[in-house]
């Protein structure tokens, strides 16, 4: 079943005006919570979330240095 204008509408008054969460919404609309985020993407809004960091993100920089090491491993002469 399509959303019709007035939902949209309310979607976007309770999100903006309101200031409500996208649970919250869909729990008081009865509609699933990713038909709230694509109506909220529909008009604008960036990708709700938040981008979360890798636990490897502070090695990275170090990643090529890595490669290079492991890439030709040293020449080391036996005993």
């Amino acid at each position: 079943m399509p959303m019709t204008p007035d939902q949209i509408a309310q979607i976007q008054r309770y999100y903006h005006v309101e200031k409500w969460r996208i649970g919250t919404i869909a729990r008081q609309l009865h509609i699933h919570h990713g038909s709230v985020e694509r109506v909220l993407r529909q008009a604008g809004l960036p990708r709700i979330g938040v981008m979360r960091s890798s636990r490897i993100d502070p090695y990275l920089p170090f990643s090529g240095t890595a490669r290079r090491c492991t890439a030709s491993p040293a020449r080391m002469s036996a005993p």
